[in-house]
């Protein structure tokens, strides 16, 4: 008998027939893969859409839980703030299943109220929920594996996504801080798909890549917190670590002092990050962020560690800035979990014990977050229990999980400095542990060290990593079962973003956990590509789209990539989006601001249309004085192009150059490919019209100037600071063209294609 032919048994057609399903055909809303055939449910589905929602969650999970009246049995469904929960619940309820009294499954005997059910009788056979519970069983010995179709479904059906051409413009900005060069453009046109992929990890070989990779996490890490001052400094004792200060010598060797003590803290803040961007330039396994036996260090931080093979830096060279992996004697390494700046930044108590940072550990690494697993009783007093932690089932439903990891904890002190390994830890408290691992006492030297190997081995992790990877490049929070709620739309959602997450993650890890690799299949996903509903079904069209906010540093390098030039008052000054509008254009500062805004207000729109006038003003004369092959704005006209003369002649050859420079500007800016005759065009050829008509009226009356504002000239060379050659300066408009592009570009600018990706 093939799979498929199963469910012709009497059973199956019983089961059919109380859930009022169809087997010739599926019903019409029918949301199960489309890779399966017709009217087959393979045993994975059958649990997923039937079993669990009707009967184990619905039934069996009011007490076989961690904190139910079942929690002492051998039945205790995790909870679904777990990612992998209903694998793991199906694996549990089948380990039960297999256990019989004459021939029959005890999953079949205690619904029924036999075999000392301490719930009595809660299912009669011939039920609904009974029939699909015999079903589950019957499928143990008669597994159900559908024949494929061939189609595939994704969840993409009924979308209209960006081309592979605009994938890789979209993808070159946010990843690589710069537009597609022409030959990679024409490559991906040419080569569809495969050439896309190709041109993305070519984009993830580039430094500025490993920048934004870096930013990405930390969002999730908050460790750039000690960047501040020299917060970073503070983060170590010098009686552990004696040469912390050896920048004080530095008038004796003629160097700058606070150049070399800026530049030791910035180094000891960033080692968490500085790890994360070895693994990903070295193309080393993702799992080396926790399991990694060294930490990160460049010439300023050894001599803080006072390691070996550290000498005086030089203060003028860049290369003393790289990080090298390096070892601290004396101190066991476990990859971030042992930096000072992640240990400071997720501190403990002498009553919280490590919590936090187990619950950070868990959330973050793991994708589960324990504070969901069950309402907390908000008043402590409701406990009678001793030691509620540790009996009461209100406070064990997380504590279970959560205490042996917080044990894995217990070398580090709150500060980051190491607790001797004498010290026993807390009586009162679980061992520590991961899961049903107790931590082997020979590994108490190195806790962390030994928890950091069993995350790596653990499915959640990469699952977790995919799910950062998600937020990171797209903005989509990822649904969970209590996000999703009992919102059906949302369900069909969550039920294919977890089989794309699950797919992506079982092959993150069957490529050595190459972080890489998601990125990629973020950026190929629908919720990166996403524009437009052809007929999709309401739960694709949840979380799917290109456009999301733009962050301050996005919008930094946009900027640059698309004008050529920072959005800056000097060339010896910060760009105004990393300094002074990051907070206020809803940036974080790790600190005191940990949640970026993804939705604009009135002060971020005001900062955005400062920021169109002044580009447009800056940009457009930078842009013109350059030799037209040199130009990124203005590589078809000339400030000598009028579409009508000062006698009243059209000139066609110009208004064709003007137009073409439209299409360019529309092209190059919010990455649009418009015909002439498109309306989006030609409402930017009005406006350039009529403010150059205006203009020239106004210079006629005398009542406009042709020099130029001092702001809008080009005079210095942006980048350098530097005056420019008096040949090449623009300081005068007497056809009003210049101002006319300006008009135009700050018209672009401000447009929310352009601050949003």
């Amino acid at each position: 008998m093939r799979p498929h032919d199963r469910l012709a048994s009497p059973l199956v057609l019983a089961l059919v027939a109380l859930a009022g399903c169809q087997v010739e055909e599926p019903a019409a809303d029918d949301t199960a893969d489309d890779t399966q055939v017709a009217g087959c449910v393979d045993d994975a589905s059958f649990f997923r859409e039937e079993l669990y929602p009707k009967v184990v969650k619905k039934t069996c999970m009011g007490c076989h839980v961690a904190d139910g009246l079942a929690r002492d049995s051998s039945l205790v469904f995790v909870s679904e703030a777990r990612p992998d929960h209903l694998s793991v619940n199906e694996a549990l309820l089948a380990s039960i299943a297999g256990l019989e009294r004459d021939g029959t499954s005890i999953v079949l005997l205690k619904p029924q109220g036999e075999e000392d059910h301490g719930g009595g009788e809660v299912l009669q056979a011939g039920d609904t929920s009974f029939v699909l519970l015999e079903e589950f069983v019957h499928r143990l010995d008669a597994p159900v594996a559908c024949e494929s179709t061939g189609t595939i479904r994704t969840g993409d059906e009924g979308l209209e996504l960006l081309s592979a051409a605009e994938t890789l413009r979209k993808a070159s900005i946010l990843l690589a801080g710069r537009l597609p060069t022409p030959q990679e453009a024409d490559a991906v046109r040419a080569g569809g798909e495969p050439a896309l992929v190709q041109a993305l990890w070519g984009l993830m070989t580039e430094d500025t890549f490993t920048d934004v990779f870096v930013e990405k996490l930390n969002d999730v890490l908050l460790t750039d917190r000690y960047l501040r001052g020299t917060d970073g400094i503070g983060l170590l004792d010098d009686d552990d670590f004696p040469s912390l200060y050896w920048y004080e010598d530095a008038e004796d060797y003629g160097d700058d002092y606070n150049k070399l003590r800026a530049r030791t803290s910035s180094a000891l803040a960033r080692e968490p990050l500085a790890l994360a961007a070895h693994l990903m330039r070295n193309d080393l396994p993702w799992t080396e962020l926790l399991t990694a036996d060294y930490r990160m260090v460049n010439a300023y931080s050894a001599m803080a560690y006072g390691l070996p093979d550290a000498s005086w830096p030089d203060a003028d060279d860049p290369a003393s800035l790289d990080f090298r992996p390096a070892k601290v004697d004396g101190v066991p390494h476990a990859g971030l979990l042992t930096t000072p700046a992640f240990l400071s930044r997720y501190p403990t108590t002498d009553t919280n014990r490590n919590r936090h940072r187990a619950w950070f550990f868990f959330k973050t690494f793991l994708a589960t977050d324990i504070l969901t697993f069950a309402d907390r009783p908000i008043d402590p007093t409701v406990s009678n229990a001793h030691n509620p932690t540790m009996n009461d089932p209100q406070c064990t439903v997380c504590h279970a999980t959560m205490d042996p990891v917080a044990g894995a904890f217990q070398n580090w002190e709150t500060d980051g400095s190491l607790v001797p390994v004498e010290e026993p830890w807390y009586s009162d408290m679980r061992p520590p542990g991961f899961g049903d691992r107790a931590m082997p006492s020979t590994e108490r030297p190195n806790a962390l060290g030994w928890l950091a190997r069993q995350a790596a081995s653990d499915p959640r992790f990469a699952i977790a990593t995919v799910q950062t990877m998600l937020h990171a490049f797209t903005g989509v929070e990822p649904l969970t079962a209590l996000t999703a709620g009992d919102d059906p739309v949302k369900q069909e959602a969550l039920r294919q973003q977890d089989a794309w997450v699950q797919e992506v993650a079982a092959e993150l890890a069957a490529r050595s956990h190459d972080v890489k690799y998601a990125v990629e299949r973020v950026i190929t996903s629908r919720y990166f590509r996403a524009v437009g509903d052809v007929g999709a079904d309401p739960g694709s069209l949840v979380h799917a789209g290109t456009a999301h906010l733009l962050t301050p540093e996005e919008l930094d390098r946009k900027i640059v990539a698309t004008l050529g030039v920072p959005w800056r008052r000097n060339a010896n000054s910060a760009t105004y989006l990393a300094d002074r509008y990051r907070m206020l254009y809803g940036g974080i500062d790790s600190f005191s601001v940990t949640q970026r805004l993804t939705d604009p207000n009135g002060v971020m729109g005001a900062i955005s249309l400062r920021m169109a006038t002044e580009m447009a003003c800056e940009a457009v004369p930078h842009d013109l004085v350059l030799d037209q092959t040199q130009r990124r704005l203005f590589p078809l006209v000339e400030l000598t192009y009028e579409p009508v003369t000062d006698d009243g002649f059209e000139v066609p050859a110009a208004k064709q150059a003007i137009l073409a420079n439209l299409q360019w500007l529309h092209l190059r800016l919010l990455g649009e490919d418009l015909e002439l005759d498109d309306p989006e065009l030609q409402a930017s050829w009005e406006l350039w019209r009529d403010v150059w008509q205006g203009g020239k009226d106004l210079l006629a009356d005398g009542e406009a100037s042709s020099t130029l504002d001092s702001s809008c000239t080009a005079t210095i060379d942006p980048w350098t600071g530097d005056s420019l050659p008096k040949d090449r300066e623009l300081r005068s408009d007497p056809r009003f063209t210049l101002r006319a592009w300006s008009a135009v570009l700050a018209y672009l600018l401000a447009d929310w294609r352009f601050l949003h990706e």
